[in-house]
């Protein structure tokens, strides 16, 4: 079987302009398309998934933090007006309950008497809420607070110094100095004991009393974002890069106009008061009387940068006996909150604002894809799923189960060419209802054909570069995979050059045989035996030293199909001169063939290239391309040349009928070659002149000219001189 599944991929590569398929089968491949009402497993099976019931917007630039009381209401801290805001399971709508004097609720907390209070920043003080009043509650001293924690030992903040705060009726005070920058996550574990997560190194602390912690874990990440202790000692956590540090620059920047949308009706008049044991300040431990204490300045931001390739967050469980375990990690989106619920875990990112559950297996399944840029909280309350949308702020409600209809569209696919589309084989229940629209841009646009449901299996929308299919569904289903067939139009070759050159070879050389070089070397060899002549013969017989070289014309040329299909190639000549095309070889699989150039005379040549698919596609399908040369001149005849030694002045004249005149020189008795300036200044065109001055020796001289014209034909003359 797998023999044959070797021949077949073998023939298909062959053939590469045939049937062609697309198939989405892997989580990498439906995610990249838009799901609604949708679940995606980890191994690619699209299943019924939950809905957004309702998205209640908000007037504001972001929503930062949520908290439930035990009632069920939950409270919504926003920026930059320093907003709060409440919601009802009954109500459609949000009540505006409190305005802090700072711009940021990064953090909110529901003590267990149900005592409600709020983190405003810049300025690091904290609000308790009241019926239509909030009310300043502690002053700590930081700048910005990430995390608040309301038990019934106190109110815990976690601020920008590195600093855990803790505050109740009587007592202010900081509760442990972490030396890290900032505390993002606060929480209890179920034995009371007060649990931290730091930025920039990511550990997870266990504050044993005050003053006093031990590190849990120490995460490869740069913030432990949220923590959720488990009733049976286990603490989940995720960890991810430094979002303290894009919530303190968002912080810092000057406030921006509300967005699109009005604030919701105030119904109540909201004030800020003064609680006579409150305003406690806090401040960090004095420096040094000896020391002047320069202002405060803004904590320096730096920029997060994703680098690709690397982990961007990661969900962890820390075990009671101290081991942790790493339930899912992720190079491609940042994790920003989780939740525990009936004993799974659940999460948000900020990849189309999607919400994933991770299953007692670890397998993950991405619940929601709610297209939105950032789920930066999430809670599961008495009503159900509540998600926090961080940016263009909104406040999701989420169905707890699969909610029709169930729909899915596809990427956009781009075939090589313009293409027929075949089957949609998927292998789905025949209650989705699936449709297909093609085009030939590669954004689905008004250009695009309809929206067409298929025939069958058969895709009926019309022959297009690209295309895109959908379903829709009522009842429950799982879809693993989805195989489109169809056929590019074959394309033609293409041919980007084609060259000649002229090479010399040895005469008894194979035909086929391409030349390697432009020049050879040459060996006489005379040998003497010893041995008398013949009888017949009337005197010494001379040796003939002839030039055992020929020359060859070489034609190569560069060629490609854009189907990968196998090429194959006829050449064909004429002269400048001449109106028909002559053969001069066809069926070749080569890129290169060379010929005699002695079977052409001199003059003028165009050949040509066709270039031909043939080997790859049927005769109703096949392509051809050609491709010319341009003129080749030809010129295998020695120019004329003529000589006279006058006075001791030696004067050439050289003529060609075909080139122009490169180059004269002479040798006196076989010495070095002397090159001569053309009369004119330049050798350019067929007929040059040249002359020298020569002092000769005493007795017989041998004087040698020669000429090469432009194809490099040479001509030689000799002159006997005797003085």
């Amino acid at each position: 079987m797998k023999r044959l599944s070797l021949l077949l991929l073998f023939s298909l590569a062959a053939h590469a302009s045939g049937p062609a398929t697309w198939e989405l089968s892997q989580y990498a491949d439906f995610i990249k398309g838009k799901l609604k009402n949708l679940s995606l497993t980890r191994d690619g099976t699209l299943q019924p998934g939950p809905a957004i019931a309702a998205a209640l917007p908000l007037g504001e630039v972001s929503l930062w933090s949520m908290a439930e009381a035990p009632d069920g209401t939950v409270y919504l801290g926003t920026g930059p007006k320093g907003r709060v805001y409440r919601w009802r399971s009954t109500a459609k709508s949000l009540d505006l309950v409190a305005t802090l004097p700072e711009p940021h609720v990064f953090a909110l907390s529901v003590a267990p008497d149900g005592g409600v209070y709020a983190a405003g920043s810049p300025g690091g003080n904290i609000y308790k809420l009241g019926a239509n009043e909030a009310k300043l509650f502690a002053q700590t001293g930081a700048k910005f607070l990430w995390s608040l924690l309301a038990t019934s030992e106190g109110v815990y903040a976690g601020g920008d110094d590195g600093r855990i705060y803790r505050t109740t009726s009587t007592v202010s005070e900081i509760h442990y100095e972490s030396g890290q920058s900032n505390v993002t996550a606060l929480a209890l574990a179920s034995n009371g004991t007060l649990l931290a997560g730091s930025d920039p190194n990511g550990i997870l602390y266990r504050i044993t009393a005050k003053g006093k912690a031990q590190v849990l874990y120490d995460a490869p990440f740069t913030e432990i974002r949220s923590l959720v202790p488990l009733k049976n000692g286990e603490i989940l956590f995720l960890a991810m890069g430094g979002a303290a540090a894009r919530r303190a620059q968002t912080a810092t920047q000057p406030g921006g106009t509300v967005p699109g949308g009005s604030v919701p009706q105030v119904t109540t008049t909201i004030t800020v008061t003064e609680e006579a044991q409150a305003g406690i300040d806090l401040k960090p431990k004095p420096t040094p009387a000896a020391t002047p204490q320069a202002p405060a300045a803004t904590p320096a931001v730096s920029s997060i940068m994703d680098v690709p390739g690397l982990d961007r967050s990661a969900v962890y469980r820390l075990n009671p006996d101290l081991t942790v375990d790493s339930l899912f990690v992720t190079k491609e989106e940042s994790l920003f909150d989780i939740a525990e619920w009936n004993g799974k875990i659940y999460f948000s990112s900020d990849r189309q604002g999607r919400i994933y559950r991770l299953d007692g297996d670890r397998a993950a399944t991405m619940l929601l894809e709610s297209g939105e840029s950032e789920v930066g909280r999430l809670l599961h309350t008495k009503a159900g799923w509540l998600a926090a949308v961080t940016t263009s702020p909104k406040l999701l409600q989420i169905a707890d189960g699969p909610t029709p209809p169930y729909e899915f569209e596809s990427p956009v696919h781009e075939a090589s060419n313009i293409a027929l589309w075949g089957a949609l084989n998927t292998g789905a229940s025949a209650d989705l209802r699936f449709e297909t629209r093609s085009g030939n841009s590669s954004k689905a646009d008004t250009t695009w054909s309809d929206w067409q449901p298929l025939k069958g299996r058969n895709v009926q929308s019309p022959a297009a570069r690209y295309i895109q299919w959908r379903f829709r569904g009522e009842r429950d289903f799982k879809l693993h995979s989805a195989t489109l067939n169809y056929l590019p139009r074959n394309q033609p070759p293409v041919i980007k050059s084609l060259t000649a050159v002229l090479l010399m070879v040895p005469s008894n050389a194979p035909k086929t045989q391409p030349a390697a070089t432009t020049s050879s070397t040459y060996t006489l060899t005379i040998t003497d035996t010893g041995e008398a002549s013949s009888a017949t013969s009337a005197g010494t017989a001379s040796l003939l030293a002839s030039r055992p070289a020929g020359r060859q014309l070489m034609l190569s040329w560069v060629a490609e199909d854009p189907d990968s299909d196998t090429l194959q190639y006829s050449l064909h000549f004429r002269a400048e001169d001449e109106t028909e095309w002559k053969l001069l070889k066809h069926e070749l699989t080569d890129t290169n063939h060379s010929l005699d150039a002695d079977t052409l005379a001199d003059g003028r040549y165009l050949f040509k290239v066709t270039a031909s698919d043939t080997l790859s596609n049927p005769s109703s399908a096949l392509r051809t391309t050609e491709f010319s040369s341009v003129p080749v001149q030809l010129d295998q005849t020695a120019p004329l040349l003529e000589a006279t030694l006058t006075n001791g002045t030696l004067t050439i004249r050289c003529k060609d009928d075909v080139s122009p005149i490169r180059r004269i020189e002479y040798s006196v008795n076989a010495g070095r070659w002397i090159l001569l300036d053309a009369t004119d200044g330049i050798y350019d065109s067929r007929e040059e002149s040249a002359s020298a001055t020569l002092n000769l020796p005493t007795g017989e001289s041998l004087v040698t000219v020669r000429a090469f014209d432009a194809s490099l034909n040479v001509v030689l003359r000799k002159l006997v001189v005797r003085r």
